[in-house]
């Protein structure tokens, strides 16, 4: 991990913006010729608690982090945190089935691990109310961890913007519609749903703080469940917005990859699942619903953007919350499986879908 600058856009524009041109009076911010490529790590739900708590307390929190070592290397890595970091263990809704909080020396571990951003954009960023946000955001920023995708209406839409020696690429989160709490507003802190008001006002926004590139980090779907309509339809919503990606998790497993054309005549990549990553609950997969997860890394160079993908094993049952890589002949059936178009180089896919200007 090589930290960066991060800054979270300030802009209040609230135009639409569907275009690849950036909204009146802002400019895209121009590449440098000749730079390196920019590797950013996109890993999905995370949670350092739950079922995996006693283990945390015997090893350390570093520990379920220890069998990926070598993969974690990017110059900027993001992950969907999954629940507050606060030592407060009170539901704030007490009829909610399933509420999570982690110590904050998952802040730390989180850190030393690469992470750089999280999304709070999740059905569970509320499990411990508005103060469990709050201490959240505090937490992770003693750590040296930007958060986005949560908070009041002010926090919560405003993008995450990177920069990278090629332009700024920015990271919009939404999240379902679902969890206690739900939509951000000036008084009461929640998410982005996926609207069409709230996907244009995120490209805005985006184009606004000078970003080149715009991606969707969408919490969406059903648990251990295949693509639903929802999503298809959110995904679409993007693609007419203008957003150059959409990755999403929330599933707890891999989805398939789709390419959605767009009016420019190219094609927007949606990952609708990442699944997870280093997540402390036990699971519930079955024959119909596999462990298998992914980890993905977006390149960025002079020609644009690609992507390379590796397949981790995540069901708990069996790895004992230390997540891995996927044995070779399964890691490229999965593959395979998630979208024909993938290139595969020994166990890691490859996904182009043409020059991003």
């Amino acid at each position: 991990m090589r930290r960066v600058a991060v800054v979270i856009a300030l802009a209040l524009l609230l135009a639409a913006c569907d275009s690849r041109p950036a909204p009146n009076g802002t400019s895209v911010t121009s590449p440098d010729p000749g730079a390196p490529a920019f590797t950013i790590l996109w890993a999905g739900d995370t949670l350092l608690a739950d079922g995996a708590q006693p283990l945390l307390d015997a090893n350390g929190y570093d520990w379920p982090f220890a069998l990926l070592a070598g993969e974690l290397t990017a110059d900027f890595t993001l992950v969907n945190l999954e629940g507050p970091i606060t030592t407060d263990g009170a539901p704030w809704d007490p009829g909610q089935r399933w509420t999570y909080n982690a110590q904050p020396s998952a802040a730390l571990a989180l850190a030393a691990a690469g992470v750089d951003a999280v999304s709070l954009a999740n059905n569970h960023a509320l499990d411990r109310g508005p103060h469990g946000i709050a201490d959240t955001r505090d937490t992770l920023a003693m750590a040296g961890i930007a958060v986005f995708g949560a908070g009041l209406d002010g926090e919560a839409k405003q993008p995450l913007l990177i920069e990278t020696p090629h332009g700024i690429v920015a990271v919009v989160g939404f999240g379902p519609d679902k969890g206690f709490g739900r939509t951000a507003s000036t008084h009461r802190p929640g998410w982005l749903l996926p609207s069409a008001t709230a996907v244009g006002r995120g490209i805005a926004l985006a184009r606004a703080g000078g970003a080149r590139w715009v991606v969707a980090f969408v919490h969406w779907g059903e648990n251990y469940a295949p693509v639903d309509e929802h999503q298809r339809r959110a995904a679409q919503r993007f693609a007419d917005a203008g957003y150059d990606l959409v990755i999403g998790h929330g599933p707890h497993l891999a989805q398939p990859i789709a390419l959605i054309p767009t009016d420019s005549g190219g094609s927007m990549p949606v990952i609708y699942s990442l699944g997870n990553f280093v997540f402390g609950t036990p699971g519930r997969y079955g024959p119909d619903a596999t462990g298998v997860s992914l980890l993905l890394r977006t390149i960025i160079d002079e020609g644009g953007i690609h992507a390379e993908l590796r397949c981790l094993l995540t069901d708990n049952q069996d790895i004992a919350f230390q997540p891995r890589l996927c044995p070779s002949t399964q890691a490229r059936s999965v593959l395979r499986a998630v979208h024909a178009g993938i290139e595969l180089e020994e166990d890691v896919g490859i996904l182009r879908w043409g020059s991003l200007r």
